[in-house]
């Protein structure tokens, strides 16, 4: 599933202006040229906010089309007056992406939302979110704003990442749609994973950069901290693995010429998701316990000086346990939610 350039590209020039942000420098602006702008993004922007215009290019506006043209919010999010992210990465008891987390019920000519979704923008105004609807799984478009929407923070975040649905209304529900291999949903996640993992993975590699050069300016001689074997052999792990996963994310659904609904996406964006993770991981504890200076790379992306983004570094497709079980799933290893 793929998004028309010209729709990419109105939708990248209106979250960009939102956030009081231009074009990258020298990007293209007519052509198939969206991909290209957001490379530049990622080149130029924190990982949050990169993060999240891959997710309403790649994500987002493919699954628009499952909804009626006139239905509400559409315009809005093609056109990016509308920040939007996706709900369908909501940890449950399986972990599985096939069991929706929110119930629809019909009220008085209204569709009204119970249960509770999981979300990775934090300044998303609005978010598609699986629901589950006389037996069948459709998508509703929900706003934040709306009565019965509680927005509530998930570990050390605060006012957003999770959100409460209490009757909530949906603004519009597309047609039924399924997690099978030829279903919009999975060629949406797809599209969307082999997007991500072939920009995002560029982050740890800048953030293993940095800590080399911190552990080349600590101190001098055979005792500084640049010539033990121990620090080096953990940051060449994340080297190797982090060049192997760009390699795999590069070549993209031709790596076993992969139609939607394969193992190969997945396996790529389990990478992608781990290492992201590791690596955040590894940063922070060079700088706690070797007093290490913070990766700029890092720094730009956490809110205040004290703290890494826990919730944009592994909100997105859920985190590295859904991925895991999503992969899972396809390779016939869990079976499918019961109901989905």
């Amino acid at each position: 599933m793929t998004t028309a350039p010209d729709r990419a590209l109105t939708a990248l020039h209106g979250l960009l202006t939102g956030r009081g942000l231009e074009l990258p420098p020298n990007a293209p602006k007519d052509g198939w040229a969206s991909d290209e702008v957001l490379d530049r993004i990622w080149e130029t922007r924190p990982l949050a906010v990169a993060a999240a215009l891959t997710e309403q290019v790649h994500g987002v506006l493919p699954l628009l089309d499952a909804f009626d043209a006139g239905a509400p919010l559409l315009d809005d999010i093609r056109a990016g007056h509308v920040t939007a992210a996706l709900g369908l990465f909501t940890p449950n008891a399986l972990l599985s992406l096939t069991a929706p987390g929110v119930r629809a019920v019909r009220a008085g000519g209204r569709t009204l939302l119970h249960g509770r979704y999981r979300y990775a923008t934090q300044d998303a105004e609005a978010s598609v979110v699986p629901v589950r609807l006389d037996k069948a799984t459709r998508l509703a478009l929900v706003t934040h704003d709306a009565a019965g929407v509680r927005l509530h923070g998930a570990g050390r975040a605060a006012g957003w990442g999770w959100t409460e649905l209490d009757g909530a209304p949906a603004a519009a529900l597309s047609r039924p749609v399924d997690w099978a291999p030829g279903g919009e949903l999975t060629a949406a996640l797809d599209a969307y994973a082999w997007a991500f993992s072939r920009r995002a993975l560029a982050w740890p590699a800048r953030v293993v950069a940095d800590l080399r050069r911190a552990l080349a300016r600590a101190g001098e001689g055979v005792e500084a901290l640049s010539t033990s074997q121990y620090l080096a052999h953990e940051l060449s792990k994340l080297e190797i693995e982090i060049s192997l996963a760009s390699a795999a994310a590069r070549f993209g659904a031709g790596f076993k010429t992969e139609e939607p609904g394969g193992q190969a996406a997945l396996a790529t964006l389990l990478s992608t998701v781990d290492l992201i993770r590791r690596t955040a991981r590894t940063a922070e504890d060079m700088a706690t316990e070797l007093g290490l200076e913070h990766s700029p790379a890092g720094v730009a992306d956490r809110p205040d000086a004290a703290d890494w983004p826990d919730a944009a570094l592994q909100a997105y497709f859920g985190g590295r346990r859904v991925v895991e079980n999503e992969l899972a799933r396809r390779m016939g290893l869990v079976p499918e939610a019961v109901g989905a």
